[in-house]
């Protein structure tokens, strides 16, 4: 789609050009010499026509460019080599922006027609529709003592283009330049909508900050223009004059936060911060002064401050691009130099330094038309170079993890495991009790359902052994706390010794008390694992280095194939109920049911 974009845009530029041209050149031989007088008051056409002491000067059809004077300017043209055409003559001014323009029409000493326009009044009182001035005047080609006079009074720029056209020959210049118009508008929606399209796909910030760039140096372009006090507000002139001089900042406002986006200022050049702070205040105050000065100094003001803010990021552009070398800095420090260039033509001809000519008059298109473009290229190149720089890091990467492999497989997954094995660490200190190095009461509150779940859906045994050191009281008191603490790690290390399955489970349940989860066990087999944990028991002998220091335990041990997985509090229970039964019946034994297939189900 670029490549599209770029087309449409070179075919746009010149074609911009030349309808100017076309226009212009049919001009030449109906308007005579052009002069003006320049007054500091008011008058009235009979005033300006009757007095003779007024000097009038000449000044060329294309030189009609006085800068921003807010003097009362009247211009006199006769009407020479008028051929025989039976319709209307269309006398143009192709400058929207004049406050007031009035146009009279004298035949000899008679005024034949008079007209009353400009941007301060509504669109309706034109004559004519179109974002510029146009008049159309009846003449006799067998009367040539024809006279134009005219008077601009405006707060902007003043400067009068003016051609002279039979109406056909007008309708046929202004079809070509709406075309070449719609062909602009084109370009820059277009491109709004393309790089709106890859927003949306890629969510890259800098993308959005482009859009809005984009969006208010579109509606910035169409605001001086004409166009949108045509089409969207014709009988608002305050706001149009408004939205004239707001789009200035707004654009320069969003060009910056785009900049400084693209070129990441924060990290590549934080000592601009400061120069990018004081810009933003500048903005500001273009802002402040749009709303609350007049329009004459604000128009000024936000002129010059564009002027200023595109030289200053050309010279940042080229400063960074010497110290990078970077492809999509070249672009875009291009594209600003384009736009530098058409804002310095199209603001020296407003003040009056430079002639008004085709050149001069779309060379803020052409800038604004190569600067998108090249913008829009510069951002496809950087996520085209970032892309790359991950294509090349992934390329390293397997590279370097085949290399690994090959070598040293174990010094190739320390360092992407480090974080599992801390991980894993957390994860065994949170369910390990720290004293015994068996599984703790959290632990056993959640694997005894999943368990019991699992049994319910398998239709499988699970067993529980629950067991309880006793006197452990007596032991504590007797040989101290550091005994106990030993007692206590012996009997969690005799259960570690008793199982070997990694599915079964040893338990510090509570204070001296453990249980032990079998799943897939048999109430045999269970049985014989606990008869196996307090022959262990039982064998321990000078616990915590005290002489002759003994102890046992005593077990409970239940079973059974469940029927309700949310019933496996029952199990405990039962478990808990034959470690009581071997405590009472004597200590140091095993405790189960004894006709097992009673307790088969539960």
């Amino acid at each position: 789609m670029p490549k599209h974009l770029i087309a449409l845009a070179l075919m746009v530029i010149p074609l911009l050009m030349g309808a100017n041209t076309i226009q212009a050149g049919q001009s030449v031989n109906i308007l005579g010499q052009l002069e003006y007088v320049r007054s500091t008051n008011l008058t009235s056409v009979e005033n300006i026509r009757t007095d003779k002491s007024i000097n009038w000067k000449r000044v060329s059809l294309d030189q009609a460019n006085f800068g921003f004077d807010q003097a009362h300017y009247w211009f006199r043209v006769p009407l020479i080599n008028i051929p025989p055409m039976k319709s209307s003559w269309f006398l143009r001014s192709s400058y929207p922006l004049l406050d007031q323009l009035d146009v009279y029409l004298y035949l000899g000493e008679t005024l034949a027609q008079e007209f009353h326009v400009g941007d301060t009044l509504p669109f309706k009182q034109r004559p004519i529709e179109h974002p510029g001035f146009v008049f159309p005047l009846t003449l006799s080609d067998n009367n040539p003592n024809y006279w134009v006079y005219m008077h601009v009074y405006t707060s902007s720029a003043v400067q009068l283009p003016l051609s002279l056209q039979p109406e056909n020959q007008y309708w046929k210049a202004v079809s070509i330049e709406s075309a070449f118009t719609a062909a602009f508008y084109a370009v820059l929606v277009s491109m709004l909508i393309y790089n709106g399209v890859i927003y949306l796909m890629t969510r890259e910030i800098t993308y959005l900050y482009y859009i809005l760039y984009l969006f208010s140096f579109t509606t910035l372009l169409a605001s001086i223009q004409g166009w949108l006090y045509q089409y969207f507000w014709p009988n608002s002139p305050g706001l149009h004059q408004s939205i004239v001089v707001l789009s200035i900042p707004l654009t320069l406002l969003f060009g910056i936060i785009f900049g400084t986006s693209f070129m990441r200022t924060k990290e590549v050049m934080p000592d601009l911060n400061m120069a990018i702070k004081t810009t933003y205040c500048l903005i500001l105050m273009g802002f402040i002064f749009a709303m609350f000065l007049p329009y004459s100094f604000a128009i000024k003001y936000n002129t010059s401050l564009a002027l200023l803010v595109v030289i200053v990021a050309t010279i940042l552009t080229t400063r960074e691009w010497f110290r990078s070398h970077s492809k999509e800095i070249l672009i875009f420090n291009i594209a600003w130099i384009t736009l530098l260039f058409g804002f310095g033509v199209f603001i020296g001809q407003k003040f009056g330094l430079l002639p008004v000519n085709t050149f001069t008059e779309f060379a803020i298109e052409i800038g604004a038309v190569l600067e998108v473009l090249l913008l829009a290229l510069g951002l496809a190149e950087r996520i085209n170079h970032e892309k790359r720089d991950h294509i090349v890091t992934q390329h390293k990467i397997i590279e370097i993890k085949t290399k690994a492999n090959e070598d040293m497989e174990k010094k190739v997954r320390e360092r992407t495991l480090e974080l599992e094995r801390v991980n894993s660490l957390l994860k065994i200190a949170t369910i390990t009790d720290s004293l015994t190095q068996v599984k703790n009461r959290h632990y056993f509150d959640q694997m005894l359902p999943d368990e019991y779940s699992r049994a319910c859906r398998e239709k499988s045994w699970i067993s529980l052994i629950m067991l309880d050191v006793d006197y452990f009281k007596m032991f504590n008191d007797q040989y101290g706390h550091q005994a106990g603490d030993a007692a206590l790690q012996a009997v969690g290390q005799a259960l570690r010794d008793s199982i070997t399955r990694p599915s079964d489970q040893a338990v510090r349940y509570g204070g001296e008390e453990f249980a032990v989860i079998l799943p897939n066990t048999s109430p045999s087999a269970a049985y014989k694992i606990a008869e196996r944990i307090r022959e262990k028991i039982s064998a321990l002998e000078n616990i915590g280095g005290e002489c002759n220091s003994t102890i046992t335990a005593s077990l409970g041990v239940a079973s059974c194939i469940p029927k309700d997985k949310t019933e496996f509090d029952k199990l405990t229970r039962q478990a808990d109920e034959y470690l009581y039964m071997a405590k009472k019946s004597g200590r140091n034994k095993v405790v189960m049911p004894h006709d097992v297939s009673k307790r088969q189900v539960i």
